[in-house]
């Protein structure tokens, strides 16, 4: 893989995902001198959003944009690892704020740049629509050809 070449969508869903990697792996809450990851609970979907969004990124020919499926589903990811990380801060709020350690700040705004990355600088012509389209036909052809002997 030559970094220079790659796609600047993929480069950046890339380097959100693997700054997101890391970040799964940095204290997230801090109380006197205890401190916690984001490596549970809820963590651990953020973490596999980071390592799909990463993968799917990384896959193809990294000259070119994400092949729409492949978008829809990064975008995705994106997503639910950015609603997961408000999820945290809301249920967290009645405790405050200052609970969170710099690890969760920089794991959501890895996945707030995960999402930023996949949707901003998607194909022309690349919607919300036809991206889960183009999933579900995917999904279709995989189910159909796994079972041949059903109509």
């Amino acid at each position: 893989m030559n970094f220079k070449s790659l796609n600047k969508q993929r480069k950046y869903i890339l380097m959100a995902a693997a700054i997101g990697f890391i970040a799964m792996f940095l204290p997230w809450i801090r109380v006197d001198y205890f401190s916690i990851n984001g490596m549970h609970d809820r963590g651990i979907i953020i973490f596999l959003c980071f390592v799909v969004a990463g993968v799917i990124a990384y896959l193809g020919d990294q000259t070119k944009n994400l092949e729409r499926t492949s978008w829809f589903i990064a975008l995705i990811c994106g997503a639910l690892a950015t609603i997961i990380m408000l999820w945290y801060f809301i249920d967290a709020s009645g405790y405050g704020s200052s609970l969170f350690s710099f690890g969760f700040y920089i794991a959501a705004l890895a996945a707030i740049g995960v999402l930023l990355a996949a949707y901003l600088f998607r194909t022309a012509g690349d919607t919300i629509k036809n991206g889960f389209d183009s999933l579900k036909n995917k999904i279709e052809q995989k189910t159909k050809n796994e079972d041949p002997g059903k109509t």
